[in-house]
């Protein structure tokens, strides 16, 4: 009879000691800190909607982004749900486990990379300056000296201070006073991200073109996650497969094909 007791006052004891180290474990990690995209898992890819990252013709989605990432998930056996949202809510969504990777012309910087993890690059940032079609401006040397209009708060006016000598900074706060500063004539050229300037050459109110473009090699762009996460060496895996086989330079060619291949990816063996 003691023994009995015995044995059921022990049980009780280690169900005690269960219900108070369940309650006071760490919660259960969520689906985002498993590798289960590998496993046929969902990988949600937060994208800002804006062309030629991600957008829409006639209700078909494209973008260069958006099929790297549709070769990602589909190289880790993963099924790709594309969130959209504003740029500046993805790195916030991302923290929060809302998202799983940010796909979205993120250039890799030292600051973002204190805070998540960057996947080997699949893109790199292309720079251009936009200038007047009468412009004579044609080649890099010949920015030295002007005034380069820049969007105020981006990284591109470090870019012109760092590369370019004698070059007075017109800043701007937004494409279109970029573009009036053009149009006044207190700037030569605008200096901006060459994948996103189609949408302000269609809407300017003067005839302007792309009169240099050129890779920042220095500037990688690459899918963001967070930090730690053990999917980024699949994403990386699956990129290196995409540039080897040819896929890469495929989707390259169809957003891109005027832009000069970059260094990063002639080491690749592109």
């Amino acid at each position: 009879m003691n023994h009995i007791k015995f044995v059921v006052a022990g049980a009780l004891a280690l169900l005690g000691v269960m219900v108070i180290g369940g309650y006071f474990a760490d919660p259960a990690p969520k689906a985002t800190d498993q590798e289960s995209a590998a496993a046929g898992g969902t990988l949600r890819i937060g994208v800002d909607g804006t062309e030629p990252a991600y957008y829409k013709v006639d209700g078909v989605t494209k973008g260069f982004d958006y099929e790297m990432a549709l070769g990602v998930a589909e190289g880790m056996g993963a099924k790709p749900e594309f969130v959209v949202m504003d740029f500046s809510e993805l790195f916030t969504a991302l923290e929060a486990g809302e998202i799983d990777m940010i796909g979205a012309q993120v250039t890799e910087t030292a600051e973002r990379k204190q805070d998540f993890d960057f996947t080997a690059p699949y893109f790199v940032t292309y720079l251009s300056f936009l200038t007047p079609e009468s412009s004579t401006i044609q080649k890099r040397s010949d920015i030295d000296g002007k005034n380069i209009a820049v969007v105020e708060g981006t990284i591109h006016e470090r870019y012109l201070n760092e590369q370019y000598d004698n070059v007075n900074v017109i800043k701007a706060k937004d494409e279109d006073s970029a573009v009036k500063a053009i149009q006044d004539g207190k700037a030569d050229a605008f200096f901006y991200d060459a994948p996103y300037t189609a949408p302000i050459r269609e809407r300017s109110p003067i005839p302007l073109k792309e009169a240099i473009v050129y890779p920042a090699d220095d500037a990688p762009i690459g899918f963001v996650m967070q930090k730690g996460d053990p999917r980024k060496d699949q994403v990386d895996d699956v990129l290196a497969q995409m540039i080897l086989d040819g896929e890469w330079l495929k989707i390259k060619k169809e957003y891109f094909k005027e832009y000069p291949l970059s260094d990063v990816f002639k080491d690749k063996g592109v």
